[in-house]
Parts: C-alpha cells; sequence; structure tokens
C-alpha cells in the first residue's frame, strides 16, 4: 500500500476503536489499478484527449477497488453521522456521464455531462455526491459537491457548488473529517446560517467539538476556522 492507503486504512481503525461510534457498514477493497495505469484518458472518453489528471493524482492516488465506511455516534456524543464511499479509478473513468436532459440549457448539459462521482452517500441515501469535473485544459481539475438543497444556481444547476479543493485535499480531508454529514460546505462560499444548510449544521458543530477529543492525532485548526466563517 501507499501512504495515502495506509492513512485510509488507519482511519477507518480509528473508527471502528471508539465505542462511541457505531460503525453501520465497513468496506476494505483489494488494491486494484491505479490512475497512472489506466492513461490515455481519451481511450475512456474521446472528449477527454485534452484532460490531464493532476500530478498529486497520478503520483499517488487511492486505488481501493472499494473503501467506504457509513457510521453514527452513541452516546454520550451528541447524535450526528458520517458516511463516504471513494470508488476505485478505474470506475471513476467508466461512469457514464450523468442525466441531462431535464436541463435547460447547453451550458448547463455540458456542465453535469462533464462531472464524474469520487464520494457518495452509499447507505443513507441522502443525496451528497462529490464529483470530479473532467473539463478540458483545466488544472487543478475542479471538485463539485451536490446535495438536495437549493444551494448554487445559475449559470450552474441548482445544488452543485465548487469546493476550494483538489482531488487529492478531497481524500485527505476524510482522514480528518471521517464524513460527517455536511463537512463539504467548510470549503464552499456556502454559509451554514440563514441557508439552504442550515440543517447540516449541527452536524460539523458537533464534529469540531468532540471530534478534536476523540481524534486527537488530528488538526481540526483549519476547519473550525473555516466554521467560524460560515456560522
Amino acid at each position: 500500500m501507499n501512504q495515502i492507503e495506509m492513512l485510509h486504512i488507519s482511519s477507518l481503525d480509528e473508527l471502528e476503536r471508539q465505542d462511541s461510534i457505531e460503525i453501520l457498514d465497513v468496506r476494505r477493497g483489494e488494491i486494484s489499478e491505479s490512475f497512472e495505469d489506466l492513461l490515455p484518458l481519451d481511450e475512456f472518453n474521446r472528449s477527454w484527449e485534452e484532460v490531464t489528471l493532476d500530478d498529486d493524482i497520478v503520483a499517488e492516488s487511492l486505488r481501493f477497488d472499494e473503501l467506504a465506511v457509513y457510521w453514527q455516534t452513541r452516546p454520550p456524543l451528541p447524535e450526528f453521522f458520517g458516511e463516504y464511499r471513494l470508488p476505485q479509478p478505474y470506475e471513476i473513468l467508466v461512469q457514464d456521464p450523468q442525466e441531462t436532459d431535464n436541463l435547460p440549457g447547453r451550458s448547463q448539459k455540458d456542465f453535469v455531462g462533464q462531472l464524474r462521482y469520487i464520494d457518495h452517500a452509499y447507505r443513507s441515501t441522502s443525496g451528497s455526491v462529490t464529483y470530479l469535473r473532467m473539463a478540458p485544459n483545466t488544472s487543478p481539475l475542479e471538485i463539485w459537491h451536490h446535495d438536495l438543497v437549493m444551494t448554487g444556481g445559475d449559470p450552474y444547476p441548482y445544488g452543485f457548488v465548487q469546493l476550494d479543493l483538489t482531488y487529492r485535499q478531497y481524500i485527505e480531508m476524510l482522514l480528518t473529517t471521517k464524513g460527517v454529514r455536511g463537512w463539504q460546505y467548510l470549503f464552499s462560499d456556502v454559509p451554514f446560517r440563514n441557508s439552504p444548510i442550515e440543517h447540516l449544521g449541527d452536524n460539523v458543530r458537533f464534529m469540531l467539538e468532540k471530534f478534536p477529543e476523540i481524534f486527537p492525532d488530528h488538526d481540526y485548526t483549519d476547519l473550525q476556522r473555516r466554521w467560524e466563517a460560515r456560522r
């Protein structure tokens, strides 16, 4: 295993060791192909001839054929939960484009057609999905998050917000957040208060109050700063 893979296995171990956290589902897949093994991209999609994977994606990526966890807290922790499922590189590249028939304009159809999911709520059915945007001549490749809320909007479809993260940074943030519901909005321009995501604020607040105590090896300083700027 490479370094990021070992860190993710350790992160799952951290969750499983906590008596105050109940693991509802966990999946530790086998090592499969890397992004580097699968190049060139245009063999998967002809429109990707001018799409370039960033160096930090190619150099060291998660190669598990599946890596996932779904958990919830137990007393004495307040009630909140987390979830993520990270598909293998091959699954990302062979995905069919998202459905675009119900979108009003060509620009929105083109945007959604470029998205490939890299994380999604696979058990809770909360509707949370994070995408890598396979756009030509773009570096770093953009990360977009979608939820069943009325965030964002013109010129993009409602529900989509861009995250201030690269693919590698997103994968690394899961080590700290453990996939807490709503953590992605700490890296968006959407405030938690008086907004469509206000109901997600408690999850994030509880994480920032409790995780520094139960996961002391992780630094939550930047996340706390981002929370204060958006609460």
